[in-house]
């Protein structure tokens, strides 16, 4: 029934922007700058980061929502027909926007599936801080890329939630899969690796200067001050994480296979990669051990999400409680405080630091 909704919506939608597109063009062409809608809070970070004063900048999520399950409502959808672009990650996390992206295909409303990249996925294809002298100008030329092998496999030993990762790693761990919303054969949370937050950033200036070609000076050095900091933060994971020794974490949400990967974080999860997913019985055991095995006294939440079976296992094993912010959305007193991309991940990196040896 809730699909069906959806759908009427859409159908709606689609009458709608047909009546009154000439009308938004006009309004359009009579605003200074671009209005660009986004999804997750990462992509909206980085636009307005590159585009600065000239862009303005909306996430149709509310503040604190589940990004997995959230789905928006009508009078969200004609507002991004009425936009300049509608850069959304896709990727088989946020299935409102691919659907709505199919009804919006015929507005003149620009649409970005940044989830198309499979670079994005299957490795980070720019230089470490080391190396960012040899990288001061932003270079679009896929020449200038560097490939960096790499595996977006889950370790989250006792309990791996990535479809497609078993047969490849089904002899180093017990892999089991849940049920439940699917994200193909990626870990959608790209953002959380600053090395491919930078990739994505990458892109972004790359549709900013299409769509306003007169700025591109102005993109290219907001870019290159962002970069930096990109640089700057995945220095500071690496400095922070490398000669850990005890790099076990557990965590209620399979969202760090991108850390295991670059920083060698062993994630043991509780739920799979939809925060909807939950484990079998056995599988809760297999958890259990494994956090008894490494004796881990403490088990991260997120910020958006709560639920009964984690606090099952922290009672189950006396875990004291740590959050992790997986930035998918701000919460109202993230902005509030002011909070930021680099702040949250500055603060994320001082749990990891807190709970790994």
């Amino acid at each position: 029934m809730r699909n069906y909704k959806i759908l009427i919506s859409l159908l709606f939608l689609g009458l709608l922007a047909a009546g009154c597109s000439q009308t938004n063009q006009a309004a359009s062409e009579n605003q200074e700058g671009l209005t660009i809608y986004t999804t997750i809070y990462p992509i909206q970070y980085a636009v307005e980061r590159i585009g600065g004063d000239t862009v303005t900048t909306e996430t149709v999520y509310p503040p604190g929502v589940d990004a997995h399950s959230y789905e928006p409502a009508s009078k969200d959808i004609t507002k991004i027909a009425e936009g300049d672009a509608f850069i959304y990650l896709g990727a088989g996390m946020e299935g409102f926007a691919e659907t709505a992206a199919d009804a919006l295909a015929s507005q003149p409303v620009e649409l970005v599936e940044l989830g198309q990249h499979e670079e994005l996925f299957t490795g980070g294809d720019h230089p470490t801080e080391n190396e960012e002298d040899e990288h001061e100008e932003h270079n679009h030329d896929e020449d200038s890329h560097k490939d960096e092998a790499s595996s977006d496999e889950s370790h989250a030993h006792g309990h791996s939630h990535e479809e497609g990762a078993q047969s490849d790693d089904s002899s180093t761990n017990e892999n089991h899969t849940h049920e439940g919303h699917s994200h193909g054969d990626h870990n959608p949370h790209i953002w959380l690796d600053p090395l491919r937050m930078l990739q994505m950033a990458e892109l972004i200036t790359d549709k900013l200067i299409e769509l306003n070609p007169e700025e591109e000076t102005l993109y290219t050095e907001n870019f290159t001050a962002l970069q930096e900091d990109l640089l700057a933060l995945d220095g500071q994971y690496t400095g922070t994480l490398e000669d850990k020794t005890e790099k076990q974490i557990l965590v209620s949400h399979a969202a760090y296979s991108y850390w295991e990967e670059r920083y060698g974080i062993e994630q043991i999860a509780i739920n799979g990669l939809s925060t909807s997913s939950e484990p079998s019985q056995k599988e809760l055991t297999a958890i259990i051990d494994q956090a008894e095995k490494h004796q881990l006294d403490t088990i991260i939440f997120e910020q958006n999400t709560s639920d009964r079976v984690t606090k099952i296992i922290q009672e189950e094993i006396g875990a004291d409680a740590a959050t992790i912010h997986n930035l998918s959305v701000l919460t109202e007193k993230d902005i509030s405080n002011g909070e930021d991309y680099l702040s949250i991940m500055k603060d994320n990196l001082e749990v990891l630091d807190q709970v790994t040896k």
